[in-house]
């Protein structure tokens, strides 16, 4: 829907690979799926390592550290699309990879073998459900009703954001 602050996206017209061939890319392509295949196995070791060893909630550290770590290349991929004006691609990036995150709780069930995976989800589990419903619904409202500028710059609705998830912290780590 184009509206008075739609602003369309103009692809740049000296965008070259280097003079690399198909294979090739795809062969960079393959490494660095496997790099980054090792970097979560390695993630998933010292998370476990650190709830053993400092008795932190796996709700905890599943919500805070593995999603902070695992998000960061997204978060780098989001913050260059922005800087080259790249913005559909900015957002369509963060709403298809959330979206696709929630497939991975399907491979979770499948792999979970003392049944359904949705039964054995604890009370701050529902917590950080509900903190990302709330937070879905201020995205919803800000892409909706948006505005120029909010305070510090920035939308009214990225404040709300982080005011969300700042105290969802804040609640977690406290309780």
């Amino acid at each position: 829907m184009q509206t008075d602050a739609t602003r369309t996206d103009e692809s740049e017209e000296d965008e070259s690979d280097g003079g690399a061939s198909t294979t090739r890319l795809f062969a960079t392509f393959a490494a660095l799926m496997l790099v980054m295949g090792a970097a979560g196995w390695v993630i998933a070791k010292t998370a476990s390592a650190l709830i053993d060893r400092m008795a932190l909630s796996e709700s905890l550290i599943g919500a805070l550290g593995t999603a902070v770590v695992t998000s960061l290349p997204e978060l780098v991929t989001t913050v260059a699309a922005v800087r080259r004006g790249a913005l559909q691609l900015a957002v369509g990036g963060i709403i298809g990879g959330n979206t696709f995150d929630m497939l991975f709780l399907t491979a979770a069930d499948i792999s979970y073998r003392d049944g359904s995976l949705y039964h054995a989800v604890t009370m701050p589990d529902y917590f950080w459900i509900v903190t990302a419903l709330l937070m879905t619904g201020v995205l919803l409202g800000g892409l909706i009703l948006r505005q120029r500028r909010g305070p510090g710059r920035i939308g009214a609705e990225s404040v709300l954001l982080l005011l969300l998830y700042g105290g969802a912290v804040a609640v977690q780590v406290l309780a």
